[in-house]
């Protein structure tokens, strides 16, 4: 077995010669085979044990035995003491995820600390059979159905090579001690129930049973490689970047062979789940506006596409602060907004031959009342459009002018006595227009901030 295990760890490059390695020991049967086989090899390393106090005295017998473990190996121990329900309470998850949680924060933060290479976890062959099947319950799609990764970033699983039989034996043959966690004979998790019940039903179907399916999550792992490898040459067809939102083209997604599929590859990338990415996808062909949050980004659902913008951006873009334009400012010629270089220049009448350019705008200086103000548009906001008597909703001008909810959400407002003077590069109202009896005019030029 011990060739076994460092064939397998050499084959799928676990760790290297000289790395650290922080095995997380629970006492059960696995990690004590882990611990022993690791020690044979003569590499490095630390054990990592968290009491997640479900147990009562069980919990701490377990702590006791990984103590002594430690100290048989002569190996640093690193023990955490969690309260596991108050955890899973306050997060408003299940006490299993609660732990996963907890135990793997806690490796991340030991290996930080102390200077290890890769955390070594001791599930086996059995436990991917066990999470195949969960995830088949669940309906989690091929990514589920490939079993447990060999390696998940700095976490790696050298067991996976053995079944629970194999390592049950290895124990005896050697005489090795270990503890036996009670609540795994118990079927009140899903996972116990498909060890306890569901495999025993299934090996009575075939001797040959867990090897076929372990077999078949084989073939399953290839054919994702290829799946992946096919969905990233589309993706990369219909998404593209801009002002650092992803831009997802609509016609494009429904064109592909599988349109849902598709959507829910590049959506859960960004966090959204199964259920959002339906409904997404039945808001395709909808109206514009439509709205959706991750825990990391939101979408927003435009005319012919998905625009997919990380929160924190997103947060930037509302916490915009309102920016004041002064008289000191239009005698020094220049200002900057969040989105606009906007350049300043007093020209006398006899002087003026205007531009027919909307990020050139014109007001007579005398009626204007300082300070101004460069703001974000507001819903419900009109204005008066230059050459017009009628107020317009800017809601309205925007349709007009076909801008997107990307460009809407960066467009300012030039604001002068409660009234809109100027919509930024787009259109200048009929207020403080330049007329016959004009001495003074203020031009504004605005060029777009790279």
């Amino acid at each position: 077995m011990l060739s076994t295990y460092r064939q397998f760890i050499e084959r799928q490059a676990l760790w290297s010669v000289g790395d650290k390695v922080l095995l997380a020991v629970s006492g059960g049967p696995d990690s004590v085979a882990m611990a022993e086989l690791t020690a044979r090899l003569g590499v490095e390393f630390g054990i990592a044990h968290v009491n997640f106090g479900l147990r009562g005295e069980e919990s701490d017998g377990d702590e006791d035995f990984v103590r002594q473990l430690a100290q048989k190996y002569n190996v640093p121990i690193y023990v955490t003491h969690a309260d596991t329900t108050r955890y899973a309470d306050v997060k408003g998850i299940s006490i299993e995820m609660a732990a996963r949680e907890i135990r793997y924060a806690e490796f991340a933060r030991i290996m930080a600390n102390d200077g290890y290479d890769v955390t070594a976890v001791a599930h086996h062959r059995d436990d991917a059979i066990e999470t195949f099947f969960l995830n088949l319950l669940r309906g989690s799609g091929i990514r589920g159905l490939t079993g447990m990764r060999v390696r998940n970033g700095k976490v790696v699983r050298p067991l996976l090579c053995f079944s629970r039989a194999d390592i049950e034996e290895f124990l005896t043959v050697n005489g090795l001690d270990y503890r036996t966690d009670s609540s795994n004979r118990e079927n009140e998790y899903a996972r116990n129930k498909i060890r306890n019940i569901v495999l025993p039903i299934i090996d009575e179907i075939s001797d040959n049973a867990r090897q076929s399916i372990t077999e078949s999550i084989g073939y399953l792992g290839m054919a994702k490689r290829v799946y992946d490898n096919a969905i990233e040459n589309v993706a990369a067809s219909v998404l593209s970047e801009s002002n650092g939102a992803i831009i997802a083209d609509i016609p494009g997604i429904l064109g592909y062979v599988e349109p849902e599929c598709l959507l829910y590859e590049i959506l859960s990338r960004y966090g959204f789940g199964k259920m959002q990415c339906r409904e997404v996808f039945r808001q395709l062909t909808g109206e514009s506006g439509k709205i959706f949050y991750s825990n990391t980004h939101r979408l927003v659902k435009d005319r012919n596409t998905l625009i997919i913008s990380n929160l924190n951006d997103v947060k930037a873009d509302t916490d915009r602060t309102q920016i004041v334009l002064g008289r000191a400012d239009v005698d020094a010629g220049m200002l900057d907004t969040h989105t606009w270089h906007l350049r300043m220049e007093v020209i006398e009448c006899d002087e003026f031959v205007p531009e027919r350019d909307s990020k050139t705008a014109y007001f007579d200086i005398d009626k204007l009342s300082f300070p101004m103000t460069v703001t974000g548009w507001e819903r419900g906001d009109s204005f008066v459009p230059f050459g017009s008597n009628c107020h317009k909703k800017l809601s309205d001008l925007f349709i007009d002018q076909k801008l997107s909810l990307g460009d809407k959400s960066k467009v300012e407002i030039l604001r002068c006595g409660g009234k809109i003077l100027w919509v930024i590069g787009i259109r200048a109202s009929n207020y403080y227009r330049v007329t016959p009896s004009t001495r003074q005019i203020l031009k504004m030029t605005a060029t777009p901030i790279a």
